[in-house]
Formats: structure tokens, sequence, C-alpha cells
């Protein structure tokens, strides 16, 4: 290899001509076939001479080259560079060099240290455990005995990588790490606690707190998952815990401190040594020193020393950090302040914990949760110049990374719904006179004031469920409060309390409001903050909320009904605006609520709603197709969920837009067209979050209209195509596919009868399909489904080759599962219902081919015994009914001798009898879940329930014991039954063979009582004997049930 030609191409990769790049990317795939290219990337990396950033891009072709080609089975990338895997012979090489490369570059070029250690992470994670590296450890021991802190670091990377292949495996799955505790952790905690840290003495220094922070990670790998036996020991937990509290309390330097950036100073190695010595405490007593569900991780000894021992002193030690950042005397990063406040809510749920904690519920509420819930300057700023990051934050939509806000939140609603007799009265009151103070004149309030009146309503919103419950002992007080608390901010100066008003309306619905006034009010100012165009984003969203919640008011919706057009301009703007499904889900609403007004815009409505779809699938594809390995680390990647739940809430919208078109089908072909080009984006560029949007889209429309248009056959068309591409994922969404596909089937079968082209796709999806690798039962449940339909659409032009596959897959398959057809009972009704729907259109044919296939007896004992008398689905009912009236009237005496069926034939009246005369039952109890379906929601009655308020307050219930550890036990008793196993019950029964009420069935428009009466008349025609042999064989109870359903 040669190393000057490869420095090159790497120089060369960097290059601002784009020719001069690509040409350089062409030289190194080539270059990286040849065995010893990877030691040469390690030789230019640690070459003195060569510059950082040719360093840095051959570290990271290095890094991507081990990531894809390390393992036998690693995933392959997007850059066809990477698609090779590295030669078994060059490995132990690659590794010797890694080590020293490292070492080598760790003092010069830190950056390249940060993207080999990725690389490192993948070889030890594939090698360590396999004891394909046998000299790792004790290389890594080496260098952690070097004076030179930079080569310790590097040791200290191997050790913590060697330690993270233990990190989500059970003790009982890695007895050898007990040993490599008891032989190293000693001296690790000893190096920690006595060679680096010192009582504080280098804390200045942020190479010796990387190192650290490694020991402190070390110990969060083995002990994150399960908790070693080792470790749970006294003699070996307390000097670890010591230490960890050592360094939660030594003071930061001044040095630190003095970064006035927080996020930077957030990153200091000493900084993050706190934040990950409070979370390995806080994860010890969260998941092995509490009371919780499952018994798997119950060390009760260590419960009890960690509970006895040690947490009362250390929740001092919290308290006394708590009161010194609360004071100014102390600096907390939020990372630190989230695990303390996770630490105490803990305290709060558990029964023993709350008496250390209850007795300063009152402190904690006013000088921690308080003030970490008014806006900081940074929370201001982003309201007005970041909208979109304001509104993630603050309006709880939901918890982003290590927030102390959040986390405050999440104590505060902890304490008023575990502990709520203790705190939710000390909560209102402390409200109710923060707010008087504050408030003085609306219209006049200082900035300050407004902060803490934010925190106050903020407040409110997040325990306001538990204020307003029905029979709550505070609901009568909440229209006061509500009135003169809330409703006033309306019209603040503040943006941010007009937003925090409107976010507390969203949350009033279930309120009975006595005073009509209320009402007027909120309505009032919700569609102010709604259309005033200086209002900022935040307020314009949660005014659209309340208005969401409000809608079916009869006061409110009256009210809202003059201005229904506009309103829903607005919220198409707001959509465009925001990216996220909330905006959508408000105008699905909007529309199901006012459908008959927007009628006359339902076109336009859509062509909008589908323009801003593709403005936002187009950058959802464009990020899909980025190279991951292009960013130097994972947080440099887009993160699109919000864009992607905006999408999807616009495609929800408009399948509610076109259900309001019901009875318009003229309108109905015209939104298919509109949205027909979202459809063609989604298949075309293999969208797959989408896939089910779409095909529902298709289901509704096809129902709607009982008829396949144009646009429909089109975007089957694209279905096709998409299913034909080598990595087509159809097969594996086909579940999401079946909703289009059986309504085309349903309403489009008169033309896939005379159209091959359109048959041909559906059986290539169904071929594709049945053919997947490694499908479950429950896929090839979906593909029967498939399967049967294609049967029964196409009845007798069905294509013979068609046919023979489709009996060849399914008689496979009963076969192969033979001895389970009677617990895998979904799956192989399924399967049988493939078999008999042929039997609908080719009795004879498909009989032989059980026959030959030796199916024939297992096929009719399992059906007549175990299926038939136990059918409770229409579907099942009248399937077979067709099938054994069909097999009665088409087979000949002789048929049934070749088959061996003779005995079959005195039964099947009997059989056929029973089972037609169960319909009426399946019918009506389908009908009834329809109307269950189509009834308007359910009453909302929810009560205000002392014990589950206040479950375990020591203070008032201790003589009733802790209800919450009882609740905990008997969940755990009934767990360690075997009642069920991971929620999955071994034995299914017909009941979980569910019939959609909402789904059609090519079988829905078949009078099979008509049927029946038509061919026993038939057959008394063309075969008397056999007619008056089916008589004579049946009983009186079921010549009673024949002549009724000959005389229906």
């Amino acid at each position: 290899m040669d190393i000057t030609e490869l420095l090159q191409c790497f120089a060369c990769t960097l290059d601002h001509n784009a020719a001069v790049r690509t040409n350089a990317e062409t030289h190194l795939k080539n270059a990286s076939k040849v065995p010893g290219f990877l030691g040469a990337c390690l030789d230019i990396i640690a070459a003195d001479e060569v510059p950082e950033n040719i360093k840095l891009s051959a570290s990271l072709y290095f890094k991507n080259k081990i990531t894809y080609g390390w393992s036998a089975g690693a995933r392959q990338g997007s850059n066809e560079l990477l698609d090779s895997h590295v030669d078994p012979d060059e490995k132990p090489v690659v590794k010797d060099m890694l080590i020293k490369t490292m070492v080598s570059v760790s003092k010069t070029s830190p950056r390249c240290i940060r993207v080999l250690k990725s690389a490192l992470t993948v070889i030890i994670s594939e090698d360590y455990p396999s004891k394909k590296w046998g000299n790792l450890l004790p290389n890594s021991l080496e260098l952690l005995a070097n004076e030179d802190i930079t080569v310790t670091y590097v040791g200290l990377l191997c050790l913590a990588e060697i330690f993270r292949t233990y990190r989500w495996k059970n003790n009982d799955e890695r007895q050898d790490l007990e040993e490599l505790i008891l032989n190293y952790f000693p001296a690790l905690l000893n190096y920690g606690a006595n060679v680096l840290f010192q009582d504080g003495k280098y804390m200045n220094n942020e190479q010796i707190g990387e190192l650290v922070k490694l020991i402190i990670k070390i110990y969060k790998f083995v002990s994150y998952h399960d908790l070693p036996f080792t470790l749970q020991r006294s003699e070996s937990f307390t000097p670890w815990a010591c230490f960890f509290v050592s360094i939660i309390q030594q003071p930061l330097p001044q040095e630190v401190l003095a970064i006035s950036d927080i996020e930077v100073r957030s990153k200091n190695p000493w900084v993050k040594c706190k934040k990950w010595a409070l979370a390995n405490l806080y994860r010890l007593f969260q998941r092995y020193a509490s009371t919780s569900l499952t018994r798997k991780f119950q060390y009760d000894e260590f419960k009890q020393m960690y509970c006895e021992e040690f947490l009362t002193q250390f929740l001092q030690v919290v308290f006394d950090q708590i009161e010194k950042w609360g004071t100014g005397q102390l600096w907390l990063s939020d990372e630190c302040l989230y695990y303390i406040l996770n630490f105490v809510e803990q305290c709060v749920v558990q029964k023993t914990t709350w008496k250390l904690v209850g007795p300063h519920y009152n402190v904690i509420l006013q000088h921690v949760i308080f003030p970490l819930l008014k806006p900081t300057a940074e929370t201001l700023e982003a309201f007005d110049n970041d909208p979109q990051e304001y509104i993630n934050r603050n309006m709880d939509f939901w918890d982003v990374g290590y927030s102390p806000d959040l986390a405050a939140l999440a104590l505060l609603t902890t304490c008023v719904t575990k502990r709520g007799k203790t705190t939710l009265q000390t909560t209102l009151e402390f409200m109710v006179s923060t707010l008087q103070s504050a408030v003085g004149d609306y219209n006049n309030i200082m900035l300050d004031n407004a902060l803490q009146i934010e925190s106050c309503l903020r407040i409110f919103s997040s325990i306001i469920d538990r204020l307003i419950t029905k029979d709550s002992p505070f609901a009568s007080e909440m229209e006061k409060f509500i009135l003169t608390y809330v409703l006033p901010f309306f019209k603040s100066q503040y943006g941010f309390l007009q937003s925090r008003v409107c976010d507390i309306c969203s949350k009033l619905g279930s309120m009975d409001f006595k005073d009509p006034i209320i009402t007027s009010t909120i309505y009032e100012g919700v569609m102010n903050c709604l259309n005033n165009s200086s209002n900022s984003l935040p307020v314009e969203l949660t005014a659209a909320l309340a208005l969401q919640t409000f809608i079916s008011d009869d006061q409110f919706n009256m009210k809202l009904s003059e201005h229904v057009v506009p309103t829903m301009q607005k919220l198409l703007s707001l959509s465009n605006d925001f990216e996220s499904d909330v905006i959508s889900g408000v105008m699905q609403d909007f529309v199901e609520q006012f459908a008959e007004q927007l009628q006359p815009f339902g076109v336009e409505l859509m062509n909008t709603l589908v323009q801003q779809f593709l403005k936002l699938a187009i950058d959802l594809h464009e990020t899909s197709n980025l190279d991951p390995d292009s960013f130097t680390n994972v947080d440099s990647i887009p993160d699109e969920s919000d864009k992607q739940m905006a999408a999807l809430g616009i495609l929800s919208t408009t399948i509610s837009i076109l259900l309001s078109f019901e009875n318009s089908p003229e309108i109905l072909k015209n939104l298919e067209q509109s949205f027909y080009p979202a459809a063609e984006f989604i298949l075309k560029n293999d969208i797959e979050d989408f896939y089910r949007e779409c095909c529902e889209f298709v289901e509704n429309s096809t129902f709607l209209l009982r008829d396949i248009t144009p646009i429909s056959w089109k975007i089957l068309e694209l279905i096709g195509e998409c299913n034909r591409k080598p990595d087509s994922m159809v097969s594996y969404y086909l579940s999401d596919f079946m909703l289009a596909l059986n309504n085309i089937l349903i309403y489009g079968r008169n033309e896939l009868k005379k159209n091959e082209f359109y048959t041909k796709i559906i059986f290539e999806i169904y071929q594709k399909a049945v053919t997947a690798e490694d499908n479950s039962l429950d896929d090839l449940r979906v593909v029967f489904d498939l399967s049967q339909e294609l049967v029964l659409a196409l009845d007798d032009s069905l294509p013979q080759q068609y046919r023979e596959r489709l009996l060849a897959d399914v008689v496979g398959s009963i076969l192969t599962q033979k001895n389970e057809l009677k617990t895998n009972v979904v799956f192989s009704v399924t399967a049988f219902n493939v078999v008999i729907s042929n039997m609908i259109t080719e009795p004879l044919i498909t009989l032989q081919y059980l026959k030959q296939q030796g199916c024939l007896e297992i096929f009719f004992q399992t059906w007549i015994t175990d299926y038939i008398p136990n059918y409770k689905r229409c579907y099942d009912i009248k399937l077979s009914v067709l099938a054994l009236l069909k097999i009665i009237l088409k087979l000949e005496s002789n048929d049934y001798s070749v088959l061996n069926l003779e005995n079959l034939v005195p039964q099947l009246g009997s059989i056929v009898t029973q089972l037609a005369s169960r319909l009426p039952t399946a019918l009506r109890q389908l009908a009834n879940q329809r109307k269950e379906f189509s009834s308007s929601g359910f009453e909302e009655d929810t009560k205000w329930d002392e014990n589950f308020l206040d479950v375990g307050d020591d203070d008032e219930n201790d003589d009733e014991g802790d209800l919450t550890e009882k609740y905990l036990e008997l969940i755990k008793n009934r767990a360690d039954s075997l009642d069920f196993v991971d929620g999955y019950d071994a034995k299914e029964t017909f009941d979980d063979l569910e019939e959609d009420p909402l789904t059609g069935s090519i079988l829905d428009t078949v009078d099979v009582y008509k049927v029946f009466k038509e061919s026993i008349a038939n057959l008394q025609h063309v075969d008397s004997n056999r007619y008056q042999g089916i008589l004579r064989h049946l009983t009186p109870a079921d010549q009673e049930l024949f002549m009724g359903i000959m005389n229906a």
C-alpha cells in the first residue's frame, strides 16, 4: 500500500473542486479493497507531519469502514465506498495498531480520538465478548499504569468499552464480570479517588476530569441494567458511594464558574463527573432500592442497606445542594438538577422515603419548583425569536433532554398525584398567595411579576386535572379561581401569559361551567389570540388547542359557526408555520365539526393540505438520503420527528375532509384527484412511514364511492411498481396495503376479471409477500387474507396457474403447522379459509389437490370437528356454508368414493343446516359492533379518588398500610403466576378471531339463505336421491332448522 498516494487521496477529498473530490473517492474505493488499507490509514493518522484536517478525514473513513465492515452481519451503508468487509487476516493488525495510534494522537489530535473511539467501540463490542481480543484487558491495564495521563486516558477508554459490553446483560449472563470487579474495581476506585480526584485537588485540570468521568461511567455500565452481586455488598457499595458523594459535594473551581457560556461550562469534564455521580446514585435507588412492579431486580439486602445506611445521609446532601443552589451559593448544571429532582421524585413515590421528603414539600415548592418554572432570559428570547423551541420546551408537549423545569413539573405532579392530601391544598394556597401579591393592576404588571405569574399558572396547568376532577373537593372553587386569576390574562401585554391562559383553557374541556360568562370570555379570548396579527406563534398555537377543546361546546360552537372559513384558513396558515401534528389534530376536529360549512371549499382545502404535505415529505426524503456517517457525531444528524408527525397529521386531516363528503360522489372524485400527488410521491419514493395513511385514504374513498376510479387504479399501479423494486418493503407493510387492496378486490372485482394487468399486480404482491424471509404466522395470516380475497374476487376468472400456486402455498403451511392447528387458531382458520374459498369456485379440483398432498383427511377432520362448531364470525360462517353447498351440489357420487369421503355425505346436510342457522346471531352481533363504533364517544366520568390520590400517606393512612405497596405486591404475584407469559396466551380461541365492523368483505352482499334455498332446490331437481338422502339423515331438530331456512 503506497502511503504517499493514499495520503494524497485523503487530501483531495477535502478539495473545493467536486471533480477532484469524486476522483479521490474513486481511488479510495479501489484502495480500500486492498489488504493493508486500514493499517495504512492508521499510519497516516499517527504521523506527526500530517495536517490535522487530513488526519480527521482518514479517521472518519477508517471509522466508517470499521462500522460497516468489521462484523460479518454489519449493515451496509448507502455509501458504496463502505460496502466491503474487513479482511479477517487484517483484523489482528488493525486491533494492535488502533490502540497504538490512539496513544500517539491523544496529545495532539483530540478530534481524531473522538472519531477513533467509535471504531474502538465497534471492535470491542464484536471481538471482546467472543474472546477474539485476548490481550485487550492486560494491554489496557498496562496503559493505565503509565504516568502520562494522555496514555492513561486511552487505557481507560479501552476499559470503559470492555465494561460497556456487559451493560445490557443480566447477572446470570455475565458471571465472568464478578471476577473482573473483584480483581480490578478496588484498584480502579483507589486510582480515581486517591490519585486523580484527591478531594478536588486537580479539579482545574480537564484531562484528569476526563479520566474520573470514565471511571464513573465504568461503574454505570456494569450497574445500569443489573447490579453485580459483588457491588451489592456493603464493603463494595459504601466506598464507591462515598466517592460519588465527594465528587457531588466538591465545589467547582473558579476557572470553571468563570465560563460565561453555560452550555460550554456544562460540558466541562468535572461538571459531567457530578452529573454521572448523581445519575449512578439515582439509578441504584430507582432500580434496586425501591419497591417496583418486577421481582427481577429485587435485591432485598441491598435495598435495606441503601435505604437504612445511605439514603438518609445522602438526602441531606441533596437538600444541601438544593438550598445552596436556591440561594445562589452554588451553580448546578441542568443535568445535575435533573437527576437531583428525579431522586427527590423517587423518594416521594416510596412510602419509607416520603417521610423524609414530606416535611420539606413547602420549601421544595417555593424555592425549587417555583423558581425553575419561571421563564429565564433565554426562554423569553426563544418566545420572540425561536417560537418552535419555546413551544416544545415550555408548553409541556414533550420532554427535551435534561430539562430541570420539566423534571420540576414531574416532581410536582407526582407529589399532588401520589401525596395529594398533604400537598394539593398547600400548592393551591401558594398559587393564590403568589398571584395576589404579583398581580396588582392587571393593566400594568412589571416583568418580574409577570414571570412569577407565569410560574404559578404553569403549576396550575400541570395539576389542573386533579383540581377539576369530578367530585374533587376543590372543584367548587375553580370557577372563581379561573375567572379571577386566569382569564384576565387573555388581555395581558405579555404574550407568554396569553399563551399560558390558552394552554390552561385547552385543559378545561371536562368542566361544566355554571357561569355562562366563562365560556363567552374563553371564546372571545381564544379567537382574539388566534386572529390577532401581532401575536406570536406560541399564542396562536395554544389558542388553536383551546379552540379544539371547546369546539363541541354548544355556546362556543354557535359563535364559532359564524367564522368557520376564516378560522380554517388561519389553521391552515398555522399548519404551514408550525411543523407538528398538533395543528393537524385541530384541523381534523374542525373539519368533522363543521363539515357542512366547509363543503364548498373541500377541494381547495385538500389542495392546500397536499401542498403542505409535499413540502414536508420532500424535506424528509432528502434528509433520509443523507449518509449518517458523514456526520462526526450523532447530535449532528437532523432530527426530523416534528416534520414527520406534522406530515402524518396532515394526511389524517385529508381523510377527515374526504369523509365529510360521503354523499357527494363527484366531489369525492375531485378530492381523489387532489390527493393523488401525495400518494404518487409516497409510493414512488418508498416513504414507508406514510404507507398506511396513503392506503387509508384509498380505503375510504373507494368505500364511499363503492367504486374504483381511474385514480385508484393508478395508485394500484404505483403500489405494483413499488413492489417490484428489489428492496421493496410492500411485503413488510402488507397489513397497511391491505386497507387499499381489500376494497380494490371488493369494488373492482368486475374490472379485475376483465383486466389481467391489474390482477397480475395483486398476485405479484402476494407472491413476494408469501416468499419473504422470516415470515411469522401473523405475517402469513395477512398474506392468506389477501389470497382468499383474490380467490373470491376473481371467482372462476382466477387463472389456473394462480390457483395452483395459492393452494400449494397454503396447503404447505397447513401441513407444516398440522400439530398446532387447534392452538394457533387465528392463523389456522385464515389458512383454511384460503382452501375453503377455492372450494366455492372449484370444489373438485381443490379436494383432489388436498388428497394429492396428503392433506384431505386432516383438513376435513379439523374443519368439521374443530372449526365449524366454533365459528362466530359472519365471514367464517358464510364462507363455509357456501363451500359446503358447492360440495353437496357439484360433486358426483363417484367423486366422493375416489376422495374417500363417503362417510362425510350423510353428515353434510346436518352440518350445513346447523351452521347456516347460526348466521342470524352472528349478523346481530356484527350489527351491534357497528352501532357501537358509530355511537358518539363516551361519557367522561372521572371521579376524585382519595385513595389513589394519597396512596400511602403515612401521616394520615398508616393504619391501613401502604396501598401502593399492596397493589405492587398483587401485580408481582400475578406476574409470577402462569396466567400469561409476556402478555401472550399460548393457546388462542375463536374469540381471538376478530371481525372488523368497519371493514367490508366480498361476502357482505351475499344472501346465504337465498343461496342455500336455491342450491337445495336445484339439488332436488337434478338429483332427488341425494336430496332425499340429505333429508333422511337430518335429526328432528335439524329438520326444523332446515325447514325454517327454506321457508325464510
